[in-house]
């Protein structure tokens, strides 16, 4: 066998691994699995080993033979850390008094396998602070005030890691196995079957003609492509690649049209009806169907959209920016009439979860009707090759997330042994003086600096084992108090100075990295006001509503404050405003989205008291002129 054919192998090893890891996890999602450990350590043992070829070891950005063979090495040895614990499981929970030492080796080299996967898919930051972790329950003798512990010996460290269901295996890691890889390969059979072309253009036929037309048309379609892939920063390469230069070129600046493109993005992980992997742990942390969770984003993901739509329309009203032209959109007749079968696989998912269906379930019959569907275009019909293809690519996308869940359980396992998770929550409580609004604001900055450099789904797995519960004891509904923490873990993507989404859009466009973070978080600052309404409000999580008509009034009134706040920051809302309206509006924007009658009387004032001051205004102006 020649070299090159050599060097190809761990290639054709990937593609074998991310297809049979794919099919495998379709199987489990349809009869299940007689063992969670088989199931959670097929997955690591499938996926995981492929970062060591996808994303090899670089010497100031070069790969060398003997670096290839570290790699090869690394692979083969967390293949069979996964292999060892599959094999010995049964043993294992049976047995008690010290640990083999063959299960403290192989226990070792996974953890530290774990850490350098998740550093090379998501970074330095996670395996530094899970690396800190593990520090710290070995030295808990040593640490200061009421960090202090006994202290944790190594073989306990790692049989607790390794050998049970509460550390690398843990949660994270099983909802992973269970609902987040049948949605990534779900989102890719909609890639590879042009449904997800068929959302782009969709949003062209409802928004491209109307002023601002482009960047009305990336926030509908970012967030239904933000929906399906549940990944801010591969939305922003997908659908940015086209709808910031179209933007740009019809007169949006570019680090406008770059943050229009990364808030519409980040919107999707917390938007229904697929969200974030975040909300399928959430499900699991909360003891919810996932239908629960999915109605409880509507309301938040409404008025954050709403806000990012007014905000660009407010830009095109100021700057005279048009829509698109009848040419320059998609054939209506295609869109809405030959192709309009695309649309079945989303409205099959939304109604078999509605009824009662497992996600998963209603995921995979989502998957055979997007393939049915197919066969009736000609363009998409489905062949081995493409369905291969689309496993592929499914199971590709999983990594990144089934490496970051390992590394987060690392955390978890650590907060369990230690009791620092009990720690920290009275902690939080102390400081906040058991005040709910002060411990929010606390929690939200904590999740906020978190999420700058990891992943969404790993801020919500530290935060929300360590957090939650004292926001809980505060005053906040559980659902809420998760809520709240999962999507200020998604909005560190879009908060400067380090905003990890808005750069990439950025890169993009060409525009100013620093203009682009701020200007996306003026348009995303709604997402950062609704979480301190529903964490004292929760009836705006449609959960356990009190009264239907309290309801309904909290959410009409936050849509007003949404359209104030607009208007207050853009200096424009359908019509351009002066100053003193500004203020007025922005005093209604916070009464009104506050909920409360008193609140709501002041914003109704303010409002009023601001239309009158334009009216005064314009006549002077006509009477002058």
């Amino acid at each position: 066998m020649n070299q090159s054919k050599l060097e190809k192998i761990p290639q054709y090893y990937t593609k074998i691994a991310y297809i049979v890891c794919a099919c495998i996890f379709l199987y489990f999602a349809v009869f299940g699995s007689n063992s969670i450990i088989i199931q959670r350590s097929l997955l690591l043992t499938l996926l995981v080993p492929t970062v060591f070829i996808m994303k090899p070891l670089t010497i100031k950005g070069n790969t060398y033979a003997w670096t290839k063979v570290i790699d090869f090495i690394l692979a083969l040895s967390l293949i069979a850390g996964g292999v060892y614990i599959m094999a010995v499981w049964d043993d294992r929970i049976l047995k008690t008094g010290s640990a083999p030492r063959m299960d403290i080796i192989m226990g070792s080299i996974m953890i530290i396998l774990v850490l350098i996967a998740a550093q090379r898919t998501t970074g330095k930051i996670l395996s530094i602070i899970s690396t800190i972790f593990v520090i710290y329950a070995l030295a808990g003798p040593y640490m200061p005030g009421f960090l202090v512990h006994r202290g944790q010996a190594w073989d306990r460290i790692v049989t607790f890691m390794y050998v049970s269901t509460e550390g690398i295996f843990g949660t994270p890691v099983g909802i992973a196995a269970t609902f987040i890889m049948v949605f990534i390969i779900f989102g890719s059979f909609l890639e590879a079957f042009g449904v997800g072309q068929w959302f782009v253009d969709f949003a062209y036929i409802i928004t491209g003609k109307y002023r601002g037309g482009p960047a009305k048309t990336a926030i509908v379609a970012s967030g239904l492509m933000g929906m399906i892939s549940g990944s801010s920063a591969a939305n922003v390469v997908t659908t940015g690649s086209f709808t910031i230069p179209l933007m740009k070129k019809t007169g949006y600046k570019d680090y406008e049209a770059a943050a229009v493109e990364a808030v519409a993005s980040s919107g999707g992980m917390f938007t229904p009806p697929i969200m974030g992997a975040g909300a399928f742990i959430m499900a699991e942390y909360v003891g919810l169907p996932y239908s629960t969770i999915a109605k409880a984003a509507i309301i938040p993901a409404l008025l954050y959209y709403l806000s990012i739509m007014l905000s660009v329309d407010s830009i095109a009203v100021k700057t005279g920016i048009k829509g698109l032209t009848k040419e320059q959109l998609p054939p209506i007749q295609n869109v809405l009439g030959i192709n309009l079968l695309n649309a079945v696989p989303i409205s099959i998912l939304i109604g078999l979860i509605s009824i009662g269906f497992s996600a998963t379930k209603a995921a995979v019959y989502c998957i055979v009707s997007i393939l049915i569907i197919a066969f009736t275009q000609k363009d998409n019909r489905p062949t081995i090759k493409k369905i291969a293809a689309a496993l592929e690519d499914g199971s590709a996308a999983g990594v990144a997330i089934v490496a970051t869940c390992a590394c987060a359980g690392l955390i978890v396992g650590v907060l369990s042994m230690t009791g620092l998770g009990a720690k920290l929550s009275y902690q939080l409580i102390n400081m906040a003086g058991g005040n709910l609004y002060l411990g929010s604001v606390l929690v939200a900055i904590i999740a906020i600096i978190l999420g700058c450099g990891m992943p969404p789904t790993a801020v919500y797995i530290i935060l929300a084992s360590v957090l939650a519960p004292p926001l809980a004891e505060m005053g906040a509904t559980v659902l809420a108090a998760h809520m709240f923490i999962f999507i200020f873990s998604c909005l560190g993507a879009i908060t400067p100075p380090v905003a990890l989404t808005a750069y990439t859009a950025a890169a993009i466009a060409k525009a100013d990295p620093n203009k682009t973070g701020f200007t996306a978080f003026r348009f995303g600052i709604v997402a950062y006001i609704v979480p301190f309404i529903f964490i004292s409000f929760p009836d705006l999580l449609l959960h356990d509503t009190g009264s239907f008509v309290n309801t309904t009034i909290a959410c009409g009134t936050a849509i007003i404050g949404v359209f104030c706040l607009v208007a207050a920051l853009e200096g424009c809302l359908f019509v351009k405003i002066n100053m003193i309206q500004r203020i007025l509006l922005s005093i209604a924007a916070l009464m009104m989205i506050i909920p409360g009658t008193v609140t709501d009387m002041i914003g109704v004032s303010a409002i009023v008291i601001a239309i009158i001051v334009g009216i005064v205004a314009k006549k002077s102006i006509e009477k002058a002129s």
